[in-house]
């Protein structure tokens, strides 16, 4: 766990804190799907486990409205076909 704090003081853009000796607590300030890889991978490479304890309510919604207008879209493709 040193050697992913030591990484982590490196990097910018986030917040961590130190829970107990086995547990971190990392915030993004912006949801930035570079970052959060990075961040996942420093930890996984220093034998760390990765689990979001962030409210999915927004994204929740964003993936079911995608997945909504896929389902739209397909409609409107078979409709046009027959």
């Amino acid at each position: 766990m040193e050697g992913a704090i030591e990484e982590l003081r490196k990097l910018k853009g986030f917040e961590y804190e130190v829970l107990d000796r086995r547990n971190l607590s990392i915030r993004l300030g912006v949801r930035d799907p570079d970052m959060e890889a990075m961040v996942k991978r420093l930890v996984e490479i220093h034998h760390g486990f990765v689990e979001s304890e962030a409210p999915l309510g927004q994204y929740d919604s964003q993936k079911e409205k995608a997945r909504l207008n896929k389902i739209a879209k397909e409609e409107k493709k078979k409709a046009k076909a027959h």
